[in-house]
């Protein structure tokens, strides 16, 4: 499991509800055996790519977001960025939803 954090997303900048959803997750993954990867940048699809690499990863799988409509306006690029990189590269894209 890979954890991007952004600089906004920094642990002083989130609200308390968000941290304790994100620590369970982490938790959860953790027992069911996942290995918990946390890495901070501020370009995501790259920060995927790298670790993906690194790790010679061969299938990323992404849930799919619950963003509001706005957030998914804003946020498109992200996802954009990560399919077109992905096509360049050997790694393979699962949304799951």
């Amino acid at each position: 499991m890979l954890y991007v954090q952004t600089p906004r997303e920094a642990a002083d900048r989130i609200p308390l509800a968000a941290q304790r959803h994100l620590i369970n997750n982490f938790k959860l993954a953790t027992q069911l055996s996942a290995e918990v990867v946390q890495v901070q940048a501020r370009n995501v699809p790259q920060a995927i790519l790298d670790v993906a690499t690194q790790w010679q990863v061969t299938t990323v799988c992404i849930g799919k977001p619950h963003f509001s409509l706005l957030r998914i306006i804003l946020n498109t690029w992200i996802f954009n960025e990560l399919l077109n990189r992905l096509s360049e590269s050997e790694e393979d894209l699962i949304v799951l939803s």
